[in-house]
């Protein structure tokens, strides 16, 4: 038997269609034909602070088994063949969608790509001259090679030793794209409550929004999200839904992880694109922008930047707004890059807050005669009691330490403003290192 490993990405555009719902069609033929699955297919998703992503920045992962070189060559038709397929219904000029079947062992400058492109630009010209070494390797890209990238980095992206979670993706007929998605709120809140911490954002209840059903015109009609396949299937059976499914396919994947985050260790280091995560000194008291954004300051090692909690993270904000200069933090977030308006940014996704300044503020003395509070009368000549007339010529203002509505911790904003890789503070501690390579039996269905 021999190892095959399929990575696909940037099939989806802004018309429509999805990367992962082409790699569900592919593999429910290959399903079907009997063909071994080593894993769940993957979706990796990759750094989402890439400008020309579409929506999630996620490419996937087929790892199969296959009995001899003939079927290697069938499989490679059928994977490109159905590639030029979808993509001729979702045409899209922008989009580059890139094909890779890899045979046997992973090598290693596939896991470096894979890496890297969790949190940094990554060259197409390097991936390039890396597929040049890999006579394993074949390769299609029909128009333009830069979904090669995505797809040697969701082949190179195991997740056999790091975090994972899972999410069950449910697909419409076509018929329904592009139509609202009929799917019981009440019974995604019962599902939600039922499996607690087995599920993952799926429902917020602050701002009561379902969080699994998308608003584009792709052909997910919901995804849900949790740390187990087979509470997912539990789940997602009990969910009221309201229009017929064309597929189901459980996904393993590196979604809320915090996998995008690179630890730096100074902000000198930081380019734009990238995904880190940093300390460093508030310099600057944090300011509410137009648009509703908080914009303040870090710096360390010399170096400064901007971070920004921007309108999205609602309730966020507030906390942002509470620290003050001389703060010691640690920011989370992708960057962008500096313009005519504002420095190099990292916008803010979570906050450690480990040292809260003291803060001193200057007050007008009290009088010594009848308590009241005296006000100045002019630089260097003192105050005067406004209630009884007294006067100090050598009064001067008194510091008093104010006390900080901020205690240290992690934050992090609210469930809808989460994005597919932010990890929420309730999966601290869970994080998986191993993977069975054990399937449920129905990983992948056909249910139309």
């Amino acid at each position: 038997m021999i190892k095959v490993h399929i990575g696909v990405d940037d099939v989806d555009s802004i018309n429509g269609g999805c990367t992962t719902h082409y790699a569900v069609k592919l593999a429910w033929m290959l399903y079907s034909r009997g063909v071994k699955f080593l894993d769940y297919p993957n979706i990796v998703r990759l750094n989402p602070a890439i400008p020309w992503k579409t929506r999630g920045n996620g490419a996937v992962a087929l790892r199969i088994l296959v009995e001899s070189e003939d079927s290697i060559n069938d499989i490679w038709e059928l994977a490109s063949s159905t590639l030029d397929e979808y993509s001729g219904v979702f045409r899209d000029s922008k989009k580059q969608p890139g094909l890779i079947l890899h045979i046997g062992d992973i090598p290693w400058f596939f896991k470096f790509i894979a890496e890297k492109a969790l949190y940094d630009l990554v060259p197409l010209e390097l991936v390039d001259r890396l597929l040049v070494k890999s006579n394993s390797t074949r390769v299609y890209s029909p128009s333009g090679r830069r979904g090669l990238i995505g797809a040697v980095a969701a082949v190179g992206c195991t997740m056999e030793t790091s975090d994972h979670t899972y999410e069950l993706l449910a697909y419409r007929k076509q018929e329904y794209w592009g139509s609202r998605r009929c799917v019981s709120e009440g019974s995604v809140i019962a599902v939600d409550r039922e499996y607690g911490d087995y599920l993952i954002l799926n429902y917020d209840y602050e701002y009561g929004r379902v969080l699994i059903t998308p608003r584009g015109p792709d052909p997910v009609l919901l995804g849900l999200r949790g740390e187990d396949p087979i509470v997912l299937l539990e789940a997602y059976k009990k969910l009221e839904i309201c229009e017929p499914v064309d597929y189901t396919c459980l996904f393993r994947t590196n979604q809320h992880t915090d996998a995008h985050l690179h630890s730096v260790d100074s902000i000198c280091s930081i380019r734009p694109y990238m995904c880190v995560k940093v300390n460093g000194i508030v310099s600057s008291r944090p300011i509410r922008i137009p648009g509703g954004h908080v914009v303040f300051k870090i710096c360390s090692g010399g170096c400064c930047i901007d971070v920004a909690a921007y309108e999205p993270t609602k309730s966020f904000r507030d906390i942002v707004e509470k620290l003050r200069e001389g703060d010691l933090v640690e920011v989370m977030g992708c960057t962008r890059p500096p313009s005519s308006r504002h420095g190099l940014t990292i916008n803010l996704e979570k906050i450690v807050v480990r040292e809260v300044a003291r803060v001193v503020e200057y007050v007008n003395p009290k009088c010594p005669r009848c308590g009241g509070t005296m006000e100045s009368v002019g630089r260097g000549k003192g105050f005067r009691c406004r209630r009884c007339g007294y006067r100090d010529q050598y009064a001067s203002k008194t510091p008093v330490y104010v006390e900080r509505d901020l205690k240290p911790g992690i934050y992090e904003p609210p469930r809808i403003a989460f994005k597919h890789l932010m990890k929420p503070i309730s999966r601290f501690g869970r994080e998986k290192r191993v993977f069975s390579g054990v399937l449920v039996d129905g990983f992948i269905q056909r249910v139309g």
